[in-house]
C-alpha cells in the first residue's frame, strides 16, 4: 500500500522549489532563509558581482558596478540592458519581463525596477534595485 504525501500549501511548495541557503551577510551566526528570500538574495548577489570576481566562473556576474563613474543618464540606460542580459543568462528560475530605470537627480540614485515571474509558479514579482552613481561631475 502506497503512502500519500500530505498536500503542500502554495508557500511550502514555493519554498521547496526555490530551496534554502544561508542568509548574507553572516554576522557572527548562521541564519537560514528559504523560498522567495533565497531567490531575491541570489539576484542581488548576481547584480553586485562583477564578471571575474567569482572563482571558477569568470563569466558569472553583472558588470553593473562598472557604471558607477558613468554619467547618470548613460548608467540608467546601460544598466537596464546589463541587468536584463545577466538575469536572462544566469538566473534560470525566472523569466524577466522588463527592466526600467528611474533617476533621482538630487541623490544620484538610479532605481532599477525589475519585473519577472518565477518559472515554477508563474508568480509575478517587482523588484526595485537601488544603484548610486558618482559620475555626475559638478561644474561648481
Amino acid at each position: 500500500m502506497a503512502v500519500k504525501n500530505n498536500p503542500k500549501t502554495a508557500q511550502e511548495s514555493l519554498d521547496i522549489r526555490l530551496g534554502n541557503d544561508c542568509k548574507f551577510p553572516i554576522n557572527g551566526n548562521f541564519q537560514t532563509i528559504k523560498g522567495l528570500e533565497v531567490l531575491l538574495q541570489d539576484i542581488q548577489t548576481l547584480l553586485l558581482t562583477m564578471p571575474g570576481e567569482r572563482v571558477g566562473r569568470p563569466d558569472w556576474g553583472c558588470g553593473l558596478k562598472a557604471l558607477v563613474w558613468e554619467n547618470i543618464d548613460d548608467a540608467a540606460v546601460k544598466g537596464t540592458g546589463i541587468i536584463k542580459e545577466s538575469l536572462d543568462k544566469f538566473e534560470p528560475r525566472i523569466i524577466v519581463s522588463g527592466v526600467q530605470s528611474a533617476i533621482n537627480r538630487n541623490t544620484d540614485l538610479i532605481s532599477f525596477i525589475i519585473r519577472f515571474s518565477i518559472k515554477s509558479t508563474d508568480t509575478s514579482i517587482n523588484l526595485v534595485f537601488p544603484f548610486r552613481t558618482t559620475g555626475q561631475i559638478s561644474s561648481t
